[in-house]
């Protein structure tokens, strides 16, 4: 605390009036309140590991190798899903950034988008059973494709409005940064236990399956047995996912109260692209955005034959994964979001470069780049887990955090609140990448060669392609995470500035409150 301000405080002390001093007393004391109970919070905890609480980390075998959809027609469809998803996105947004119920804006779509996303859901990881045998293998099969389209736009559709109501909902469950901190560091950390559960169980029985641990009793193949184990684990993660969303609804509140005049659609556009900070995060994002679509696991599970790998790597990194959690609050206190955000972005992913060279040029004693070999590559996966681990907390919770202080930060500067709309700006940016992304991976396996049927009928890949997906899911993620973070050296809220920015906007919705309650007062009489 500087001199200057110290005066300032020492003056409302000694003259000034009840009113001033009163609002003084609570800027500074009201800042690191917590008011999200316990029961919320174990509720919030469930809800946001719904999100996460499927087994779409398989919907690439699935797709490719049960369902069986060909690679370029993925890429057409995704080429189509690009359109509709910024289209969508706009009008949800607009929807939902215009809504005022007595429950609040964002609650009342997480009771309306259970039951649809759980039952979506079930058919769509149940659609073989709605072909022939014939049909399913059959690549260029029409109608099953026409199916797997319309099930993917409507879970997209009913998930987009779920997800951007969550985004806004999160900045409007508490006030008090601090408080907001202490939930999401308890959700994340908990999270990638609850959360993770479903697609640790179907990577070991994959990996039995594959690997002949797990055996048909009537004969089958493995590929007859991992087409069983993807449509049960995925219709039924699903209803629970959607029934867990219904249910928070009810425990559900915003204690940020959004102005009681509806506001139009283009002026929160304009806001949310005239402001400097809100702009360099989401190019940040968009950049970030930008991947092979090979991830880590499809290298483990392609090349290495063991789809568990990161779990087994990971588990000396289990002593290190609470740090970031549990010192997200103190890290806070003394660094800017800006910067916790940089690090929890860039050091894990820059990892993967000496991991890269590491598997690449080292060889053994057969000829075989060490990553071909799960012996070699283990304490060096080993080690990369233990960075990942320590910034992982970090990583979770800045990201979460920094968009929650974009949409103070318009708060702070407008006076309004337009968090639908921001997130709806920041994922357009987001998925136009990302939706290039899908139109070109599917071209991509095509042009390394990769073989959809290898993995399922136990072969592997050929050594053109093994080089390719390492490449693809080590040294391209590393060099594009280190891009994405330079728009971050533009965003100029620094800890002074969020601090400063807190205590005002305090003072601000204390008057906010009382104002919308005269105004509903006013309503009822």
């Amino acid at each position: 605390m500087n001199e200057r301000y110290k005066q300032e405080i020492l003056d409302i002390a000694e003259h000034g009036t009840d009113e001033e001093v009163r609002r003084q007393l609570g800027k500074m004391t009201t800042v690191d309140r917590r008011v999200v109970s316990r029961k919320e919070t174990i509720g919030y905890m469930l809800f946001d590991g719904s999100a996460g609480f499927n087994i779409d980390g398989q919907k690439e075998l699935y797709v490719d190798s049960v369902l069986k959809i060909h690679l370029n027609k993925q890429a057409l469809y995704n080429v189509f899903a690009g359109i509709w998803d910024v289209a969508d996105d706009l009008i949800i947004g607009g929807i939902i950034e215009k809504t005022r119920t007595r429950w609040g804006k964002f609650v009342p779509y997480f009771f309306f988008s259970g039951l649809p996303f759980a039952a979506l859901v079930s058919v769509y990881w149940l659609l073989p059973l709605f072909f022939s045998p014939e049909h399913v293998n059959d690549r260029d099969y029409i109608p099953k494709f026409v199916a797997y389209v319309v099930l993917e736009l409507l879970i997209e559709a009913v998930s987009n409005f779920k997800g951007v109501a969550t985004a806004g909902y999160l900045s409007t469950i508490t006030p008090y940064p601090s408080d907001r901190r202490r939930l999401l560091a308890i959700t994340k950390y908990c999270n990638l236990f609850y959360a993770g559960v479903p697609n640790i169980i179907i990577e070991f029985l994959l990996d039995f399956i594959t690997n002949g641990l797990i055996k048909d009793s009537t004969g089958r193949k493995g590929s007859a047995l991992i087409r069983r184990v993807l449509m049960t684990f995925g219709a039924g993660t699903g209803i629970v996912a959607g029934l867990v969303v219904m249910w928070y609804s009810s425990l559900a509140k915003e204690r940020v109260h959004q102005s009681i005049q509806v506001p139009k659609i283009r002026e929160c556009l304009r806001v949310v692209f005239t402001n400097k900070p809100v702009l360099m995060y989401m190019f940040s994002n968009a950049l970030g955005s930008f991947s092979t679509g090979i991830p880590t696991n499809s290298y483990y599970r392609w090349v290495l034959f063991m789809t568990t790998f990161d779990t087994i790597s990971g588990i000396p990194s289990a002593f290190f994964q609470p740090l970031g959690f549990a010192k997200y609050n103190a890290l806070s206190a003394k660094y800017s979001t800006r910067t916790l955000y940089m690090l929890g972005q860039t050091v894990p992913k820059g990892c993967y470069i000496p991991l890269f060279f590491y598997g690449l040029f080292l060889k053994k004693k057969d000829g075989t780049h060490f990553f071909q070999n799960r012996g070699p590559m283990f304490p060096a996966c080993a080690l990369w887990e233990i960075v990942y681990a320590v910034f992982q907390g970090i990583n979770y919770i800045s990201g979460d955090e920094i968009r929650n202080e974009c949409n103070d930060y318009i708060e702070w500067k407008t006076g309004c609140r337009n968090e639908a709309t921001l997130s709806v700006a920041s994922t357009i940016l987001c998925k136009i990448p990302a939706r290039v992304n899908n139109v070109i991976t599917p071209k991509l396996k095509l042009w390394i060669g990769y073989d959809a049927d290898a993995y399922p009928e136990g072969r592997a890949q050929t050594e053109r392609a093994q080089k390719w997906i390492f490449a693809m899911s080590t040294l391209f993620p590393a060099f594009l995470s280190l891009t994405s973070i330079l728009p971050m050296f533009f965003y100029k809220i620094d800890k002074a500035t969020r601090d400063r920015m807190y205590a005002e906007l305090n003072a601000r919705r204390s008057a906010m409150a009382e104002r919308i309650t005269e105004a509903e007062s006013g309503d009822i009489s």
